[in-house]
């Protein structure tokens, strides 16, 4: 009788979990608390910052990087955003906010946080089209995985340029089968912004390679010459000598700071981070002291993750959906200092493994990637370990790589429909 009845429950159980219906209105009440709690938030500062940068760009260009090189030299890291002190970015970005800067801060900060946003919802519709979801669960399981991704929240929140970037990434992969030299133009505006994009071009088809890079690298170069022009040839050596060089150099304590370097500057390396505490911060430190080892693997570390997205991509057969999202998430596993906005670039790859993963029924690949993304509910400062998102984050860029083979079948087939 209690079997009976148990039996009927998990049929039960299994028919609910079974219905698209479910998951759309999960990903319905995800999307809304996104939108809810983005516009509650008080304060925009990075979205602030580039209104900064982009109004002293307009008015006084050869001198936009002062203030940010004197608080680099003085304290030996990036000043915390909101301020022109902040702005590290190269000019393109501050040419790009110009429309903003025209506008009252106020104003200027809640319009761009809403262009932020539009972005990232339409470079997640690229996505979506470019893969191509036919699966009736996998359809809703996107839009609601790519709802609870933390990094995208703190994107839109802050009022960062990630939904710009992402929205050009994805345009890049749309056209790199039709169109490469679209496609790496494409790519090299967004590249201007921040450099990771350019890793793309890892993943592109053999045969359009050539094409994509030339591409990207005469719009890389011609969109960041043009900018630099106001700045005049003094104000372009003043930003590489005092702000990019010394700024890549920056290593700060912040909690919410979980690159791949402070994993193991952190873990073995012996270098302090600051954790809340009561209405404070205290000083944490590791027992171990190996930072020339840290420094080291790093770097081994940074060399595995390019090298194995190039592997993972020819395993595929050179699926460029796929081969390209690993060269984007390398923007996110690579740089020396990552705030939980700067995961972003890692969500395209976490979408094509989950969408492919229910399509083929590979559950144990769902559940892992699954567990990983638990590592980002909770925001690093508030983790025991604020390092925990790097792990979750190398599971996720390790996982996509050895699950190459999902994606082979697809350049199968597209190669015989051409």
């Amino acid at each position: 009788m209690v079997g009976a009845v148990l039996s009927r429950l998990r049929q039960a159980a299994a028919e609910i979990l079974s219905r698209p219906a479910l998951y759309w209105a999960l990903a319905g009440v995800f999307w809304l608390r996104v939108l809810v709690l983005s516009a509650l938030v008080p304060r925009r500062p990075d979205a602030e910052g580039m209104w900064e940068g982009a109004r002293a760009y307009l008015t006084d260009p050869s001198h936009l990087y002062d203030a940010a090189a004197a608080y680099i030299a003085q304290t030996h890291v990036i000043a915390p955003p909101g301020t022109l002190a902040a702005f590290v970015s190269p000019p393109p970005v501050a040419l790009l906010a110009v429309p903003i800067a025209l506008l009252p801060q106020s104003v200027g900060v809640e319009v761009w946080t809403a262009i932020d946003a539009l972005a990232v919802l339409g470079a997640l519709l690229l996505l979506y089209r470019r893969l191509g979801i036919t699966n009736r669960l996998a359809q809703p399981a996107f839009w609601l995985i790519a709802a609870y991704f933390p990094p995208l929240f703190a994107d839109i929140s802050a009022g960062q340029r990630g939904g710009v970037i992402l929205l050009g990434a994805m345009a890049s992969i749309w056209f790199e089968s039709s169109r490469p030299f679209l496609a790496g133009a494409v790519g090299g505006l967004v590249a201007a912004l921040k450099y990771y994009p350019a890793a793309m071009v890892i993943g592109t088809r053999p045969a359009h390679r050539i094409r994509y890079a030339l591409a990207l690298g005469v719009v890389v170069v011609a969109v960041s010459g043009l900018s630099f022009v106001p700045l005049g040839l003094g104000g372009a050596a003043f930003y590489f000598q005092h702000v990019l060089l010394p700024s890549l150099a920056s290593h700060n304590s912040d909690c919410a700071y979980d690159s791949v370097r402070t994993l193991f500057a952190r873990t073995i390396g012996g270098e302090p981070y600051l954790v809340p505490s009561g209405s404070g911060y205290v000083l944490v430190t590791s027992p171990l002291h190996l930072a020339s080892l840290a420094l080291i693997l790093s770097y081994a570390s940074a060399v595995l993750f390019a090298a194995g997205a190039a592997w993972a991509s020819w395993r595929s057969g050179w699926n460029p959906a796929y081969g390209m999202a690993l060269g984007f998430a390398l923007g996110a596993l690579i740089p020396n200092e990552v705030w939980p906005y700067q995961w972003l670039p890692l969500l395209p790859v976490v979408l094509l493994v989950a969408a492919r993963a229910i399509e083929r029924r590979r559950w144990l690949t769902l559940g892992l990637l699954g567990l990983c993304l638990l590592g980002f509910y909770r925001q690093p400062c508030d983790l025991i370990f604020p390092n925990l998102w790097t792990v979750a984050a190398i599971g996720v860029f390790v996982l996509a790589l050895w699950e190459n083979r999902l994606f082979r079948l697809e350049v199968s087939s597209t190669s015989r429909s051409e």
